[in-house]
């Protein structure tokens, strides 16, 4: 679509820490200011993509390098609406650009009696509303959930260090833990920004 400056300085920021990181934890906790700027550009997501569909969040690209070393991504939350309890596989980071959202997140915890070998504890439930910033690294900070619990929709933009339309990660089963695999595609496939 069209050329965004704060992406640019954010993508310089981004291949600085992603040069010296030496663990997907440092990757996180160094790109989290940098994030921190990024949301404070009220244009980043264009109005006509501010709307949730009726029965599910909504997924938009907006940015990734021809590299694929990371990917800016938005999720457009409508009232009641969820991501089930799900992994990444990969560093990331989620920040409210929008409203409010609960996430929980989860550890696995080995029990051999389970179906599946594991089962998943909750670690904590937060509430994250505007400007907040939550991360995610495998293995011991990589699932959660999130849900719009609230009457008003909500937004959030994610940096993977991937292109996670593309990434096969898992979801979980609720009471079981299954795991299923999944990728969650974009809604769209060019970017709405490009360098």
């Amino acid at each position: 679509m069209t050329h965004n400056p704060s992406i640019q300085t954010f993508e310089e920021s981004i291949r600085k820490v992603l040069n010296v990181a030496k663990s997907e934890k440092e990757i996180v906790n160094q790109i989290q200011p940098y994030f921190q700027s990024l949301l404070q550009n009220e244009g980043l997501l264009p109005e006509s993509y501010k709307q949730p569909k009726p029965n599910k969040y909504s997924q938009f690209l907006l940015y990734k390098p021809q590299d694929e070393a990371f990917s800016i991504v938005a999720f457009v939350w409508g009232p009641g609406q969820t991501a089930p309890i799900h992994d990444h596989l990969v560093w990331g980071l989620v920040g409210i650009y929008e409203g409010t959202i609960e996430e929980t997140r989860y550890r696995k915890i080995s029990n051999d009696e389970s179906e599946v070998g594991f089962n998943l504890e909750v670690v904590e439930t937060v509430i994250a509303k505007t400007k907040d910033i939550s991360f995610v690294y495998p293995p011991n900070a990589d699932i959660h959930s999130v849900r719009n619990p609230f009457n008003d929709i909500a937004i959030t933009i994610h940096i993977y260090g991937t292109d996670i339309g593309k990434q096969k990660r898992n979801r979980y089963a609720s009471e079981t833990y299954a795991m299923k695999p999944i990728v969650t595609s974009h809604e769209n496939e060019v970017p709405i920004y490009h360098m």
